[in-house]
């Protein structure tokens, strides 16, 4: 037989569930014990029996007839006046029994057995099992062939029976209590493994078809069952956080892919429409040659820089090295704000806070700061805020406007790409909707955070946290190489 062979279940184990092989170990166990004690039983009595012919042979002996009605022991050194539990008797051809010898043991009774001389032999001793005359027990009997009947001595198997049924009685309640222990074993295994495995078992078809809901309930605090079911419970709620985070994945992906073919379907419409114009001859004049290559070359600088931005967002994501030094972030914030003065003199900016100091890439976050602040003087109001503090033992730089604010659904979806505040995604709102998704990539590459807050009416807040110089970024630092 092979080793497969050897491991392959039999059909009838394959049909069994654990709960019906504990009961049918129960109910072997049962039966085992049951046999064990009527063996015990039966071989204790045989023994007992084995004792009671020894000495009733012990008690026979040959007897000489000399009255009618009385026989005396041949031996002459039998005392008739000893105490004895045995009876001695002849048994007539017509089956009368004279007593010679009764029991003369405290309190014994007159009781004799009743023999049927059909039941012995007329040339063999015979042993056999006789009732006795008022009904109260058994005698063991030995009848001897004589003179016209039988030589009988008869003991009394009281003693026998009183021993069997005590023995009896005590298997019984030892039997009684071994299965009632082991059925209090099988019921707490049932309850405390089985049952919570059945439960189990049922969760994980509602999983399997699809109910990631449901979770797993174990058999109290500290048994196998329950550790299983809060191990399969944190890799159910991991596979079901990875699921949905998939699905979110596929629908920003849907709406990248349809937000992208948005954006350059524009600029390249353009182009196209201007060089079939060319190509037709339709632009002879020479102006109208520089215009349509001016208004081409700006779709076309459009189109580059959407480009350029989707492909900084793909180096993001794939995390890219960063260089580590310390960062003035409240001198940095100063500078950007000087050169957003100058860029949007429409514009009053104000920066004010602490000097901290953040380990990073400074041309990194000077792109980043300089994106919240841009977009703030560009969609914003009048006045632009910049505020470097310290808070939870992490730098944080609050941009703030007092322009139009967004809608809180579109706050939300600030730093996702392609989302803008302007829905109508006019030329005259500015970019893509890609600065705030870069720079939140920026952030996060450098361990910080960044939360968009925004009141119809009242301006949009912006907020950017940064781990201090004395506790680098982990994403920093296990970066690979460009």
């Amino acid at each position: 037989m092979s080793t497969d062979q050897a491991q392959t279940p039999s059909p009838m184990r394959a049909r069994l569930s654990l709960r019906d092989r504990v009961l049918v170990g129960f109910a072997a166990v049962a039966v085992i014990a049951i046999a064990i004690a009527v063996a015990v039983t039966a071989t204790t009595h045989q023994y007992q029996m084995a004792q009671l012919d020894q000495r009733l042979e012990s008690f026979a002996g040959p007897f000489v007839v000399d009255q009618p009605m009385q026989r005396l022991p041949r031996n002459p050194s039998e005392d008739l006046s000893r105490p004895s539990d045995a009876l001695r008797g002849f048994l007539a051809a017509d089956g009368e029994l004279h007593v010679v010898l009764a029991p003369t043991v405290e309190g014994a009774d007159d009781a004799v057995p009743v023999i049927d001389a059909d039941e012995l032999s007329p040339t063999f001793a015979t042993l056999l099992t006789a009732p006795s005359s008022d009904g109260s027990g058994d005698f063991r009997v030995l009848a001897r062939p004589a003179d016209d009947g039988w030589d009988v001595t008869a003991l009394s198997m009281d003693s026998v029976q009183s021993a069997t049924q005590r023995l009896v009685a005590i298997e019984i309640a030892g039997i009684a209590l071994m299965l009632g222990g082991l059925g209090l074993v099988a019921w707490w295994m049932i309850r405390m493994g089985i049952t919570p495995m059945r439960r189990m078992i049922d969760a994980s078809s509602r999983i399997a078809a699809g109910d990631l809901d449901v979770r797993l309930e174990g058999a109290g605090r500290g048994s196998e069952t329950a550790e299983l079911a809060g191990s399969l419970n944190a890799m159910i709620a991991t596979l079901t956080d990875s699921l949905r985070e998939r699905e979110r994945s596929e629908t920003r992906l849907r709406e990248f892919v349809a937000d992208a073919s948005h954006e350059l379907r524009t600029p390249l419409t353009t182009v196209l429409g201007y060089s079939e114009l060319h190509r037709r001859g339709a632009l002879r004049r020479k102006a109208d040659q520089t215009d349509a290559w001016a208004r081409t070359e700006a779709e076309a600088g459009r189109m580059r820089r959407l480009v350029d931005d989707m492909l900084e967002l793909a180096k993001y994501d794939a995390e890219p090295r960063l260089a580590q030094q310390p960062v003035a972030l409240g001198r940095l914030a100063r500078d950007i704000v000087t050169d957003a003065s100058a860029a949007f003199p429409e514009a009053t900016f104000t920066a004010t806070g602490d000097e901290l100091t953040v380990t990073g890439d400074a041309d990194r976050l000077r792109q980043a700061l300089l994106n919240v602040i841009s977009n703030a003087a560009l969609h914003g109001g009048a006045t632009v805020a910049v505020v470097v503090e310290r808070e939870d033992g992490r730098a944080r730089v609050a941009v703030m406007d007092d322009g139009p604010g967004m809608a809180p659904e579109i706050a939300a979806r600030a730093t996702e790409r392609f989302v803008r505040g302007d829905s109508s995604r006019r030329r005259s709102t500015g970019g893509a909707g890609l600065g705030l998704a870069i720079t939140a990539a920026i952030i996060e590459a450098h361990g910080g955070a960044l939360d968009v807050s925004s009141i119809p009416g009242e301006g949009t807040r912006v907020t950017i946290s940064l781990p201090l110089a004395a506790d680098p970024p982990a994403t920093a630092r296990r970066a690979g190489p460009p």
